[in-house]
Formats: structure tokens, sequence, C-alpha cells
């Protein structure tokens, strides 16, 4: 067993566990009722609990950080990947577990977790779920647990419409992806090094989990080890994004010409021309900056409840 691997979480006695809630995150208002449910079975399950909500971007982190001087035992976070980043920033190097119930519009980590996306079903999941310590990202100073990417897809991160994905959830990323795809250049290229390989890019996604948005993506990848698997593309044409998608369901992003693909505990990713166009970068799908940026392993960084199966 591995050694990371603890006691499922205890509830003979009550658990003071603040719930750290993004009521403008996925459907917003039409998650109200499953809220209220899933928070009534776990004050019914054992745990004393709060439900703290967030406004704007930045304040998962607050609230957390305030959760934990207060006395917290259990951070659980209902929220999209964003909002689930803010909170593991507060948590980084805690011992205070956290748990997730899927509430956004991707839900990368709720997915690699095999967590129902039906919010009291994923309640129903926390008090048999075990701590497990796991790695995680670091991006400049941003903590990341499931992805980073430069280029293309941060690009349409930074153009994305906010009304649009209120309206068409996922469908808005698509939407802004074919916009670029049609109407913009395919982005200034970069270089992404390990210190070993240095491997041309005009889009990179240097992974933790195997899900990429909605789609189990880089099968390569390991939520529970201690490296990244990194996926370099670099299409001279715009177009070519088109044809991603269906290469990657079908596992075989090998067979183009302009792949490349490695694992690493550390990557360099830099502008190959500085004059030109800033390269954007995103972590868990939110806008962190532009390159250049160092992304490194934090390894034993967060205890993060597992489900058990089945």
């Amino acid at each position: 067993m591995d050694a990371r691997k603890e006691a499922a979480v205890s509830t003979d006695q009550s658990i003071p566990a603040v719930l750290v809630y993004n009521p403008q995150a996925g459907r917003g208002r039409r998650r109200r009722k499953p809220i209220q449910e899933a928070t009534k079975y776990l004050e019914e399950a054992g745990f004393s609990l709060q439900v703290w909500e967030t406004a704007k971007a930045g304040d998962g982190t607050k609230l957390s950080a305030k959760a934990i001087r207060q006395g917290a035992e259990m951070i659980i976070v209902c929220g999209g990947d964003g909002t689930i980043n803010d909170v593991v920033c507060a948590l980084a190097h805690s011992r205070i577990p956290l748990a997730i119930l899927p509430g956004g519009t991707a839900n990368m980590l709720a997915r690699e977790l095999g967590l129902p996306l039906d919010l009291v079903a994923a309640a129903r999941k926390i008090p048999a779920s075990r701590p497990r310590r796991v790695a995680l990202g670091l991006a400049g100073d941003r903590y990341f647990i499931s992805v980073a990417g430069a280029g293309f897809d941060a690009r349409v991160v930074h153009g994305l419409n906010w009304r649009w994905k209120a309206l068409f959830s996922m469908g808005s990323y698509v939407l802004e992806a074919i916009r670029q795809m049609l109407f913009a250049p395919p982005g200034s290229s970069f270089v992404v090094s390990n210190g070993v390989q240095r491997h041309d890019a005009r889009f990179a996604c240097v992974a933790r989990v195997k899900h990429y948005g909605p789609v189990r993506a880089i099968k390569e990848a390991d939520l529970f080890s201690d490296e990244f698997y990194v996926y370099c593309f670099n299409a001279r044409s715009r177009f070519r994004y088109l044809l991603y998608p269906w290469v990657i369901l079908l596992s075989r992003p090998s067979r183009l010409p302009e792949f490349s693909a490695f694992s690493a505990q550390r990557v360099c990713c830099e502008a190959t021309s500085p004059g030109e166009e800033s390269v954007f970068l995103q972590v868990d799908g939110e806008l962190l900056g532009t390159l250049p940026c160092t992304v490194q392993i934090v390894p034993d960084a967060l205890t993060l409840l597992v489900p058990s199966w089945p």
C-alpha cells in the first residue's frame, strides 16, 4: 500500500468543516437546491459544517486560510477548477484534507477522481473517502493541481467572453477556440525545456491529470505521481487545431509530425522571440500571465480526499 494513503475519514465525532462554495460556477442558481441537499447530508453524516460563499476570484484562498485559522479540520470546495485552484493555494503544505464537490464547467479534478457529477451523490462519497498526500504543480509562485497550459489554450482563456460562459458553459470555450482558429494568427512560438530536451511549441500542456477539460486526453499523466506529463504541439497553421481533438481522442497524437511529449519534474517555458506577441499561460483554467515561466513539481504538498470504490 502507498505510504501516503491513510485511514478513511472518521465521523464517530463531529468534524468541524468549511464548505467553500462558488455560487456563480457551472450552473449557478440551479445549483442552490442540490448544494442544500448535499449540505444536509454531510451534516447528518457527522460534519459540523459552515458554508462560506465566494464573491470573486481569490476569495477561495482567503476563506480557506480563514477556516484553517479558526480550527477547521476539513475544507470542502464546491465550484469549478478555478475555485478549487484558489483553495489549493491556501492548503498547500498543510495537513488539512480537501474534499471536492463538482460544481463547475469542466470539473477536471472531479472527473479525475471518478466522482459523480451530481452534487448529492458526490457528497455521499466523502465520509468513506481516504486522505492521500499528493504533489502539486507550481507555476511561478502559483500552485495548481490539474494542468498548466501555454499558447493556444491560454489565449482562448484570455479571449473568453464571460457572458458566453454563463450562457453556454463548455460551449463558450469551443466558440472562442473556433473564433481564434478562423480569425487569429497561429500565435507566437516558444520553447519548452526539461533541462535535457528542448521542444518548439505553439501550444503546450503540462499535466498532472489525464483530463483536459471534460475530455480524458493526456493518458500518461498521473495525479498520484511526482511528475508532470507534457504535450507539445507546434502547428504553424491555426486550422491544425481542428484536427487535434480527434487525434487525442483516438490516442494517436504521436502520429502528428509537430507533436512531442515527455515526463518531467521541472519545465521552463520561454518565448523564442521576445519581441513577438506575448504567449499566455493558464493554470487550472484560469489565466495566470505570460511567458517566461518555470513550472515545477512540489512533492507531498496537499492532502486530498480520494473516494473509496465501490
